[in-house]
Order: C-alpha cells, then structure tokens, then sequence
C-alpha cells in the first residue's frame, strides 16, 4: 500500500497542500494516519478521490454537489438514478448560465459599440451610460 505525504498527495492529484487541507476540512478526504513526527499519510484512496474531486469542480461542480455524490458512492448498491438527476441539474444549471453569459456579451458589445471616437473621458459614452444604468 502506497502512503503519501500531504505534499506529494497535492503534487500527485495537482492541488496545493493548502487545498487538500481544505478538503480534509471539509471531510472530503481522510488521512490514513498521522505519525509521531505529526505528519499526515495519505493512501491510494484519498489521492483517487482528490483526483474524483478535482475533475468535478472542472466540470464547475460546488462543493455540496461533490459531497453528494461522495455520499451517494458510499452506497455502491442503490439505483444510480439519483446520480443521474444530480448532473441533470447541473447541466441546467450551466445551460443557464450560458444564456446569461450571452445577455452579458449582448450588453458589453452595445456598450463598446456606444463609443466609436476618440473622446476624453469626460465624454465617454460607455462610462454615462453605465451611470444610467443604460446596458441592456
């Protein structure tokens, strides 16, 4: 069995030792023991999941998003439907955050279409009407 330190668990699963700390925290992740000199082993299964997480919150997954799934692998037997339904909604979730990020780009590029001379500031269409609340 392969044991870790915390700095080359972090290296390995490519996080800072500060992160995992963090996750430890969080109660993501477990040491498997600490020694007498108070260092923190890790095994195998802590840098697995490290890694379990770190490509979930690529995916923009939140934290609680990731603990349920942890919960839910806890139970290796159960239907995986509530797995299912999990990335549904976050898919949704993301679908509309493309739209919104679509409204911003409309709203950036009529503002920056606003201004189309060399002004000073003073005379900057951009900065009146973001004063005016004018950006949609």
């Amino acid at each position: 069995m392969s044991l870790y330190l915390i700095s080359e668990v972090a290296q390995k699963a490519g996080f800072s030792t500060d992160t995992v700390r963090f996750y430890e925290k969080k109660g993501l992740i477990q040491p498997n023991f600490r020694a007498s000199n108070q260092y923190r082993y890790y095994t195998e299964d802590a840098l697995k999941r490290l890694i379990f997480i770190k490509r979930c919150r690529a995916l923009g997954m939140s934290l609680k998003e990731i603990e349920h799934l942890i919960q839910l692998e806890q139970n290796p037997d159960q239907d995986c439907c509530a797995v299912n339904q999990l990335i549904d909604q976050h898919l949704s979730d993301v679908s509309n955050k493309i739209k919104e990020l679509y409204i911003f780009k409309q709203q950036l590029k009529a503002l920056r279409e606003s201004c189309n001379t060399p002004t000073t500031i003073d005379h900057c269409q951009i900065l009146k009407m973001l004063e005016a609340g004018e950006t949609s």
